[in-house]
């Protein structure tokens, strides 16, 4: 292997060790892990290489799933599990349940920018979103904003974030 390849080589591994690295002490990496491999799921996990540099978002994570009571139950115990001592941004309930929720994590010592959870459970689907970044939680919308022109392809067709 030449030089180049080598470096190549190196960072791709550097950066997907980051990104495993990302969420893994979260107890809803679990949640993406699980979900994320069964049919019907969509799990999108986009790096800053494709985000580009329009975002300061550097990591993003979504699974979309269809709510079952085993699997709305799994995904609000580890939410509340992660949050605790976070801020919540915002938070909806019907029926005591969680509708839609936006949490900024609780920023640890040695940590580099902020870390969130968002999620929404609708009758027909439920969504799990897990973003970091440097950018403040009054940032956070417009950093999401800027996600919404970002086009992503799977299986040869054109997904909107």
């Amino acid at each position: 292997m030449n030089t180049l390849t080598k470096l190549i080589f190196l960072s791709n591994f550097l950066l997907a060790s980051t990104f495993v690295s990302a969420q893994k002490d979260l107890n809803i990496a679990t949640i993406f892990d699980d979900y994320g491999k069964l049919e019907g799921s969509i799990l999108i996990e986009l790096a800053k290489d494709v985000l580009g540099n329009n975002t300061k978002i550097e990591h993003y994570k979504s699974l979309i799933i269809l709510p079952t009571s085993e699997n709305k139950e799994a995904i609000e115990e580890a939410i509340q599990k992660d949050i605790e001592g976070s801020k919540k941004i915002m938070e909806t309930k019907k029926d005591g349940k969680i509708e839609t929720a936006y949490y900024c994590l609780k920023k640890k010592k040695n940590s580099s920018g902020y870390q969130y959870i968002l999620f929404n459970s609708r009758d027909e689907k439920m969504t799990l979103i897990y973003v970091k970044g440097d950018f403040p939680p009054s940032k956070l919308e417009k950093e999401l904003e800027t996600l919404k022109d970002l086009f992503i392809k799977i299986n040869n067709k054109r997904i909107k974030l």
